[in-house]
């Protein structure tokens, strides 16, 4: 819930630092997402790919209703590819890997798996400003990277 600047004055020290740890919980995808309003989200999951969209969430990572699997939360900007696409899914993981969750101010996201290397690398001074900020969220996206190689090795 957004609380206005005047009604923030009014609080104590104490409630002012808890209302902006609070606010610190959205998951990095979410972060410029209005508190005012509920907005869906995509949630991508790798192992069976596809994407489903949740009402905002303060985790990075949910289970997918579809496999039980980890999925992923996304920015509103991500369009999901085709499940058959695998080229397509591959480049996704990939740049989710890296730290990009679709923000739209990156400009062109790349086309293909062998440009998100470039892409990386032009953007890391990006990548690494949202991780330092959002340190816990980006290992729970981690972790979840880590399940999902578990159940690959499996099957």
């Amino acid at each position: 819930m957004q609380i206005p600047t005047w009604q923030r004055r009014k609080m104590s020290a104490e409630k002012r630092k808890a209302l902006e740890l609070a606010e610190q919980q959205v998951p990095p995808a979410q972060k410029f997402a209005s508190q005012g309003y509920t907005y869906l989200h995509p949630f991508a999951c790798f192992s069976c790919r596809k994407s489903f969209k949740r009402a905002s969430q303060t985790r990075a990572v949910l289970p997918c209703p579809n496999c039980g699997g980890p999925s992923i939360g996304l920015t509103r900007k991500f369009k999901p590819p085709k499940q058959s696409d695998l080229r397509q899914w591959a480049k996704v993981e990939a740049l989710v890997r890296n730290g990009f969750l679709f923000w739209g101010h990156l400009g062109t996201y790349p086309e293909t798996l062998r440009e998100v290397e470039a892409f990386s690398i032009r953007n890391a001074g990006f990548a690494i400003r949202q991780r330092h900020r959002d340190l816990a969220q980006f290992l729970e996206i981690e972790a979840a990277f880590d399940e999902i190689g578990r159940r690959r090795s499996v099957t």
